[in-house]
């Protein structure tokens, strides 16, 4: 995995893979966007994006940001919509819906605040190119930086966990983007920084501590879930040497400033935001069987499986699913075949926490499964599940057959091609006027010199190529020996 074609190939057609899902969707269309749309204006500070008095809860911003989804919850509906609202509009309208009470730390809206221009829809596109900029530039750096043998584990963790909607939310100008990038990504990149010396330690110390700030400045929860990340990997790599009591001071500042973090940007009793209490709910001992039989379904979700896309109303056929999951599952089994200690232990860890936190969580705000909680807020913890499943421990390289990476390269890449299109005709014509030609008849399109069905064969061939890429060879090499000084 250390070819020239793949250094040099694989991040361009992962950006245009990213960009493809950036254009495939309009502003506004992640979960809860017009309330993170109106936090990055008014993290700005500047008066001509949004008006708001020191400590106030509410905000006077540009009316087309209220009504930026005005498309939600009905599929047959195009974007068309957008073409009435005024994207180049002053702050005129009061909202009380941003994050003015501090449920989200500060980091990721101010992050994105840097492209807010005059134009609403350009500096919405501009965010998701540039998260994809980010995505792309952390994933060829930690791929770079890791030790040979632990590139196939960056490669394929990502590759059975992203179709469809991890490549929605990492391409969206939602929190949850930075929260998934910065799990998988940091843990990893601690790994690889407690078995490296040298330079490529240095880098793979650095990437850790981005992506520990990316996640915790994301989301509250995220922070908790990188502690895991972050106990996870120092059971994975512990070992009685004075080299690692040194190393270890790195992740143990890391949990610091997790519990910091969350602490101080995201308290305590807001760790269910997002989920409402049920007033008239039933007694907890009377929800917590159906709650706990029906928590897999959460999990289904994430590949795309009963859990519609955008504000959950993008619904996805049966055949992306399906397809993902069972290549989840399918090369998970083959990972299953090098395990030790360790690995079991975490990986039955993660099990329970991905069953625990969903069952607890919804227990005790009163509600049932599929009623608030989104799979997207899994998705962190299930890119953690994923990489300490394709864990290979030292000299214990996982081994894929040619006929396995086959079908898992054709399924995903037409898993991801069927999402793709359907996630573009959603809004560029509305489900009641699907054809296979999406330049047929377009309701809705961003202001760029390429048309739908552009973005659609673009995105469509990059993916497969890049799954062929770096899935099709059919020999991983044994981690090479590292001397660990006593």
């Amino acid at each position: 995995m250390s070819s020239p074609r793949v250094l040099l190939l694989a991040p361009v057609l992962l950006l245009i893979t990213l960009v493809s899902w950036a254009l495939s969707s309009p502003a506004g269309s992640s979960p809860d966007e017009d309330y993170h749309l109106v936090s990055i204006w008014c993290a700005t500070g500047d008066e001509s994006a949004c008006i708001q008095e020191e400590g106030a809860t509410e905000a006077t911003v540009p009316g087309a940001l209220v009504d930026i989804a005005c498309y939600a919850f009905d599929s047959d509906v195009s974007a068309r919509c957008q073409n009435n609202l005024d994207m180049r509009g002053l702050p005129d309208t009061v909202t009380e819906r941003g994050n003015f009470y501090g449920a989200y730390p500060p980091v990721f809206h101010t992050a994105m605040s840097i492209f807010v221009g005059p134009d609403i829809a350009q500096s919405v596109l501009t965010m998701r190119v540039m998260g994809a900029v980010l995505f792309t530039a952390l994933a060829t750096a930690l791929f770079l930086l890791l030790p040979v043998a632990r590139r196939p584990n960056l490669v394929w963790s990502w590759a059975v966990t992203t179709v469809p909607v991890g490549l929605f939310v990492l391409t969206s100008t939602n929190p949850s983007a930075w929260s998934i990038a910065g799990i998988g990504f940091g843990w990893l990149a601690l790994a690889g920084f407690l078995e490296t010396t040298g330079a490529r330690k240095i880098g793979l110390g650095a990437l850790f501590a981005v992506s520990v700030l990316m996640a915790t400045g994301s989301r509250g929860d995220a922070s908790l879930y990188m502690v895991l990340a972050i106990v996870a990997t120092l059971v994975l790599q512990a070992h009685r040497t004075r080299r690692f009591a040194l190393d270890a001071i790195l992740p143990l500042v890391g949990i610091v400033f997790c519990v910091l973090m969350f602490r101080f940007s995201r308290p305590a009793e807001h760790v269910t935001q997002g989920i409402e209490p049920d007033a008239g709910a039933t007694p907890v001992l009377a929800r917590l069987i159906p709650t706990i039989f029906d928590v897999p379904s959460l999990w289904m979700g994430m590949f795309g499986k009963g859990y519609g896309l955008g504000w959950l109303d993008t619904a996805m056929p049966a055949v992306v699913g399906l397809g993902s999951l069972a290549c989840f599952l399918g090369a998970g089994i083959v990972a299953l075949s090098r395990m030790d200690m360790r690995k079991r232990l975490v990986l039955l860890g993660g099990f329970a926490v991905l069953w625990a936190l969903p069952t607890v969580v919804l227990v005790a705000a009163g509600q049932a499964v599929g009623a608030n909680m989104q799979p997207r807020y899994l998705l962190p913890l299930l890119a953690l599940f994923a990489g300490v499943l394709f864990w290979s421990p030292r000299g214990e390289p996982i081994r894929f057959g040619r006929a396995q990476r086959l079908v898992v390269i054709v399924t995903l890449a037409g898993a991801q091609a069927v999402a793709l299109h359907l996630n573009l005709s959603r809004y560029v014509s509305g489900f009641d006027d699907l054809a296979p030609n999406l330049d047929a008849g377009i309701e809705w399109w961003w202001d760029v010199p390429v048309s739908p069905m552009t973005v659609w064969v673009a995105g469509a061939l990059a993916y497969a190529a890049l799954m062929a890429l770096l899935l099709g060879r059919v020999r991983t090499p044994a981690l090479e020996p590292i001397e660990v000084p006593r």
